[in-house]
């Protein structure tokens, strides 16, 4: 996945999801996978690709109650950074 940020944001929600289903929301590993698609995410710099990635991941952080309130919040309003397109300059956290 070296450089192709949107399959590995993808890769790291799809193992989230998975882990959530069997652990639940407060083990580790899916956390750790949330924050994983969150870096990923925040790396992808085509505007379509991360419109199409951003909400599936916001839907998983605001399921995670237990993870850090930050990264939901850094992924929302880049969410709607991307939404906006005069906003469209801020898609760097």
């Amino acid at each position: 996945m070296a450089g192709d940020f949107v399959s590995a944001a993808r890769l790291w929600m799809d193992a989230g999801r998975a882990r959530l289903e069997w652990q639940g929301a407060d083990a580790a590993e899916v956390r750790d996978a949330a924050a994983g698609a969150l870096y990923c995410w925040t790396q992808v710099r085509d505007r379509t690709e991360a419109l199409e990635v951003g909400p599936q991941l916001v839907g998983l952080l605001r399921v995670l109650p237990l993870l850090d309130p930050d990264h939901l919040r850094l992924a929302e309003l880049r969410l709607e950074a991307l939404r906006t397109p005069d906003r469209s300059s801020s898609l760097r956290p």
